[in-house]
């Protein structure tokens, strides 16, 4: 059998197509380099091949060992979750009150689970390195989407096309595939990057029309901004500055300060005055009691926990968990108790877990910082929702996994956790190793 004959052999037990071409060029490789140590021991050219080859073991036990090596793996254990804690999540909004008494909307929420959990398998088996490829055509097609649809979507309680406070945070992987794109040496190569993160958080406070979600996203990307430069994308040891050079880590404490304090002049020259005196009130909750008061009803409720049943002042939130969902854990410490509380953080615990041992797992750039950006979107959302229905942070539109209601919300996280999942599903092939 030559060597032709050996890897075609090989290569046809491997399911997954995608990664043929390149175990038979490892194949290839390992043979010649095998033949050519015989020839150097002076063994004719054909009969070091014949031995190379021999060496190499039965083709079809060594393609089945190779394909359950780089066969796409399904994440059952996060697809469990998933599910188990979509089920519960609809069950909360219920019992809390959140969908209210009628029963169509329990069923709209259902259909919308129903949706979310369809999305997530779709997305899985995709192949994620799409966004890699292809980032600026992605981020100025949802830019234009999201522009006509803010333009033209219906208005609610005062406030057009509210769907995009929650769709707008899909920037975030979008703009993780920008960083893989422009990754390289150069200051260009920093300065695409740079432009695009604050452009994405001006967009994102823009189109959702919430100051809060505009920082939040801008934070997420300054992070994998910092992440790629420590990782060395950026090439950074090549750049000087005077007789300096500048390393990773400089760059990455000299971005976060810039970026400091663009959001800081943002804020003093473009927030609204009603976002300033909620951020006024935030310190000085005493003196604006009256702008205070979604906040002073939290830290009542809270206050006033049991550790099992309804708390003395439970009943306060309950006009504002039918109006939006983001007081909606602090409602069910009201009503239940600190130890169901207690249950929904270890619930975000384990989902936030999850996604890092993703993160960890990665064996490729893109699939790194791709799942990085979906994971640390989950933990900002779960630690700041925490810790603004304690009261320790100031209200603003933020929408829990598992736990929001309504259809964006939930295909929106649907997608992270798809896009989690194809990470995940392609972490052990040789998916685009070859960067």
């Amino acid at each position: 059998m030559n060597i032709e004959e050996y890897i075609m052999t090989l290569t046809e037990q491997i399911q997954y197509k995608k990664v043929r071409l390149e175990v038979a060029q490892e194949i290839r490789n390992h043979i010649m380099d095998q033949t050519q140590a015989y020839e150097q021991n002076g063994i004719a050219h054909d009969k070091a091949v014949e031995m190379a080859v021999h060496e190499m073991g039965d083709p079809i036990e060594a393609g089945m060992a190779l394909d359950r090596i780089h066969r796409p793996q399904f994440d059952w254990r996060l697809f469990v979750i998933t599910v188990f804690f979509s089920v519960a999540g609809v069950f909360i909004m219920y019992a809390t009150g959140v969908l209210g008494s009628e029963s169509d909307q329990l069923l709209r929420q259902c259909a919308f689970t129903a949706l979310g959990i369809g999305i997530i398998v779709l997305i899985c088996f995709a192949d994620y390195t799409f966004i890699g490829k292809y980032p600026l055509q992605i981020f100025i097609i949802m830019t234009a989407v999201f522009f006509i649809y803010q333009r033209t979507g219906r208005e609610i309680n005062g406030l057009r096309a509210p769907a995009l406070r929650n769709l707008v945070y899909l920037y975030v992987p979008v703009y993780a595939g920008l960083l893989y794109k422009y990754r390289g040496k150069g200051i260009f190569k920093i300065a695409k990057p740079f432009v695009f993160l604050l452009l994405t958080a001006f967009l994102s406070q823009w189109l959702a029309a919430s100051m809060y979600i505009g920082l939040g996203i801008g934070a997420i990307c300054t992070f994998l901004f910092l992440y790629a430069a420590l990782k060395g994308w950026f090439s950074v040891g090549m750049l000087k500055f005077g007789k300096n050079q500048i390393t990773a880590p400089v760059l990455a404490v000299s971005v976060f300060i810039l970026v400091t304090l663009v959001f800081v002049a943002y804020i003093s020259c473009f927030a609204g005055d009603y976002q300033k005196l909620r951020l006024v009130a935030f310190l000085r909750p005493d003196a604006y009691a009256d702008e205070n008061y979604q906040i002073m009803a939290t830290r009542r409720a809270i206050d006033g926990a049991q550790i099992f049943g309804e708390s003395t002042q439970g009943t306060l939130l309950r006009q504002f968990v039918q109006q939006d969902t983001f007081l909606i854990f602090a409602q069910v410490v009201s009503m239940y108790g600190l130890i169901a509380g207690a249950a929904i953080i270890t619930a975000f615990v384990s989902l936030a877990y999850r996604a890092l041992h993703i993160v960890r797992r990665q064996k490729n750039q893109l699939g790194m910082i791709l799942s990085a950006a979906c994971f640390l979107l989950v933990l900002f959302n779960c630690t700041t929702g925490v810790l603004m229905n304690f009261g320790l942070l100031p209200i603003g539109s933020l929408q829990f996994p598992f736990l929001s209601r309504g259809g964006s919300a939930t295909i929106m996280y649907a997608v992270i956790i798809g896009l989690l999942m194809s990470c995940k599903r392609y972490a052990c092939t040789k998916l685009n190793h070859s960067e």
